[in-house]
């Protein structure tokens, strides 16, 4: 026999399953991923955030409970004599002193003179504009506002002028003679005049 050793086949050891382990830990690391993924998905966009609104306030209310309250004030004499007006209605409108509605009325009363006067002798149609003038002047008297000491007294004068203004337009559109009602209308203006003496 030679002395050549004797050669024999063996069968090799597997091989260690490296890649499924790699499959396996790619499968892992993906499900991980998926799972942070949707925790901040759930967090950002369903309200898992800081919290606002309510849980921001108790700061700011303890702040405002802990000021001591100032204590009431009493109106002052002011406040009294002219109390605010309620929400949504218009602010009062201011009334003024005798001297001051004289001069604010008297540019009216004397146009109305000056047109009582110039309707002798006037067109039908130039008197109708004149009576028209002088109704909406009436208008702005009653509309101004009266000092408290003559305020029923101009109401009811002026209530009077108007009335005979008004006769003296229904005159006028008539034809009819007018000079009854003129007279009738500058006796109720010289009324108005005398209440503020001029």
């Amino acid at each position: 026999m030679s002395g050549k050793p004797e050669l024999r086949w063996e069968s090799m050891p597997p091989a260690p399953r490296d890649r499924r382990r790699v499959w396996v830990m790619v499968a892992l690391a993906t499900g991980a991923l998926a799972i942070v993924g949707l925790l901040l998905w759930f967090l950002l966009f369903r309200g898992g955030g800081p919290a606002s609104g309510p849980s921001m306030t108790p700061s700011a209310s303890a702040t405002e409970t802990s000021r001591p309250s100032s204590p009431p004030t009493e109106p002052s004499p002011e406040e009294t004599a002219h109390p605010p007006s309620e929400p949504g209605s218009p602010p009062p409108v201011p009334v003024p002193d005798m001297g001051a509605f004289a001069a604010q009325v008297q540019l009216h009363l004397d146009d109305a003179r000056t047109g009582l006067g110039m309707l002798d002798g006037s067109s039908p149609a130039d008197a109708a504009q004149i009576v028209d003038q002088l109704q909406q002047d009436a208008e702005r008297l009653a509309e101004t506002a009266t000092p408290s000491e003559i305020e029923d007294d101009w109401s009811s004068s002026v209530g009077e002028y108007q009335s005979a203004l008004t006769a003296l337009r229904s005159a006028v559109d008539k034809g009819a003679d007018t000079s009854g009602a003129t007279d009738a209308a500058r006796a109720m203006l010289q009324t108005l005049r005398d209440l503020l003496d001029i």
